[in-house]
C-alpha cells in the first residue's frame, strides 16, 4: 500500500512540475508552417529617381513565435559595398523598418535578398529587385 501511495505522490509531483522539467504537452499546438514576409517598401521592379534613401518596410508574421530575420541589399555594382542587417525576434508579429542610404547615384540595379525564420526552424526567403534611375 505504501509504494502505491510513494507512486501516486510522484506522479502527481511530475504533473505538476511539468512546466519546470520541460515535459511535453501532448494537446499542445504544434507549428508548421514558415513565417510570411509582406514586402511594403521598396516593392518588386520599383524604380527611383531623384532620391539617395529608400525607405524599407517589411512586415513579418508566424503562426508561433519568429525567431530571426535578415535582410541583404547588393548593387550591381560588385565594387560597391553590400547592406546587411539581421534581427533577433521574440514574437508572432514584427515590423522591420529602416533606411537605406544609395551607395553609389549612378543608374543601378540592386537585388534584395530577405529571410525570416521561426523558432522551430520554418524558414522563408525571397529575392526580388529595385532600381536607380
Amino acid at each position: 500500500m505504501k509504494k502505491i501511495l510513494v507512486a501516486l505522490v510522484c506522479i502527481v509531483a511530475l504533473i505538476g512540475c511539468k512546466d519546470e522539467l520541460n515535459l511535453p504537452e501532448y494537446n499542445s499546438y504544434v507549428d508548421s508552417t514558415p513565417p510570411s514576409i509582406e514586402i511594403v517598401t521598396p516593392l518588386d521592379n520599383q524604380e527611383f529617381t531623384g532620391t539617395n534613401i529608400i525607405d524599407l518596410q517589411y512586415n513579418l508574421r508566424d503562426d508561433y513565435k519568429l525567431a530571426s530575420f535578415s535582410l541583404r541589399i547588393i548593387p550591381s555594382d560588385i565594387d560597391l559595398s553590400e547592406f546587411s542587417d539581421e534581427i533577433q525576434i521574440d514574437d508572432s508579429i514584427y515590423t522591420y523598418s529602416n533606411q537605406y542610404t544609395l551607395p553609389s547615384s549612378d543608374p543601378m540595379t540592386y537585388e534584395v535578398n530577405i529571410s525570416a525564420q521561426d523558432s522551430l526552424g520554418f524558414g522563408t526567403n525571397k529575392v526580388y529587385f529595385f532600381t536607380y534611375e
